[in-house]
């Protein structure tokens, strides 16, 4: 599954404590209801071992992330996100590639995802990736927004 780097001093990285501040200046800037810092902050515990964090990093600038769960034969992609200025350069192709490698390294049977239906670009990226509707949650995002859930088998 994994893709080719979009370029080439890309690093696939686990996020780290002082990733957070680029992490949330990335975060801000994509969705018009940012997650808290605390969420990443708590997801970064040991503890949370089902949770998965990890960025892309350029030139030791996290440029894009992802955060996905595994948990019970199933996994959830729960934000992927690529600063504006690394946007349409196949980072989130290429972080999406990368944390689908580490979920069929695991004993995951499918996974799930959330996309808003107005974000034609992501649905493309995913649907590129096997992704298919699986149903859709009315008003699942703050602002009144429908989002599509998304499955993908995984072939062992």
């Amino acid at each position: 599954m994994t893709t080719a780097k979009p370029i080439p001093e890309l690093l696939f990285e686990r996020m780290q404590q002082d990733d957070l501040q680029q992490v949330m200046t990335i975060e801000n800037e994509s969705f018009p209801d940012p997650w808290h810092i605390s969420f990443f902050r708590r997801s970064l515990h040991p503890r949370k071992k089902h949770t998965h964090l990890y960025v892309a990093r350029l030139n030791n600038e996290v440029i894009g992330y992802v955060v996905f769960y595994i948990n019970c034969g199933e996994a959830h992609i729960m934000n992927i996100a690529v600063t504006s200025e690394y946007r349409r350069r196949g980072i989130a192709k290429y972080l999406l590639a990368s944390a689908l490698d580490i979920v069929q390294q695991d004993e995951v049977n499918e996974i799930f995802l959330e996309v808003a239906v107005k974000n034609i670009a992501a649905r493309k990226l995913y649907k590129h990736f096997g992704f298919e509707v699986y149903g859709i949650r009315k008003r699942y995002y703050p602002n009144g927004g429908d989002a599509y859930v998304l499955r993908k088998e995984v072939q062992h």
